[in-house]
């Protein structure tokens, strides 16, 4: 297995990483990490926004009642902001699974006050052997990348793998170049078959998202 590093590249600059929570009313909160865009805007993984968790577990139940909506984005400074766009997200009914289609899970986000500085996305997709900085509301750190995995479903797209285990609260995190800091991925979710792994929103698919809008 490529070896996970402990980070001992120089940090990101200062603003980059941006903690995210979700509410969806009271008492029902998730959260998330946004990476802060060249133009101000924040990118995050859009299945923490859209309850992913709580929409699947009424699919699994067979309930028809409707999950809670998202009421609220906070930033850790206390700012709220807003979702202005998002991927297309469509529940399988046969495993009750949250896909998005051609894997966008992403979320594009707005908050007053925020500085126009911040991450472009990578020219190129990464390739197996990588050098990348994974950075979420929880840690930074250097790994190498792996291969990539398609959805069984072609219209929900493919991702990159990263071989590193990530816990909650870190899915909308950056996995940025190690040599030019740009951004490589977007953290969207643990790896299904592989909880020492997580998928990766790809460099390709973020330019393709934010050039809609």
């Amino acid at each position: 297995m490529l070896a996970l590093l402990l980070s001992a590249c120089s940090p990101l600059p200062s603003g980059w990483i941006v903690p995210v929570t979700a509410e969806f009313g009271p008492g029902v909160r998730a959260r998330a990490t946004a990476v802060r865009l060249a133009d101000g805007r924040l990118l995050s993984a859009s299945h923490v926004l859209d309850d992913a968790g709580i929409a699947e577990g009424f699919c699994r139940l067979g309930r028809p009642g409707v999950p809670p909506r998202l009421t609220a984005l906070t930033l850790a400074d206390g700012r709220p902001a807003a979702r202005l766009r998002a991927g297309e997200a469509e529940m399988d009914s046969r495993d009750c699974e949250l896909a998005y289609r051609g894997g966008a899970d992403l979320a594009l986000l707005v908050a007053q006050g925020a500085p126009p500085q911040g991450a472009a996305p990578c020219a190129t997709d990464t390739t197996p052997g990588q050098r990348v900085i994974v950075a979420t509301r929880a840690r930074t750190a250097t790994a190498r990348m792996g291969g990539e995995v398609l959805e069984a479903d072609p219209r929900f797209g493919r991702y990159a793998v990263l071989p590193m285990r990530l816990e909650p609260g870190e899915s909308g995190g950056g996995v940025f170049d190690a040599a030019t800091r740009c951004l490589a991925g977007i953290v969207s979710q643990r790896a299904l078959d592989d909880p020492q792994a997580a998928w990766i929103v790809p460099a390709s698919v973020i330019r393709a998202f934010l050039a809609g809008g």
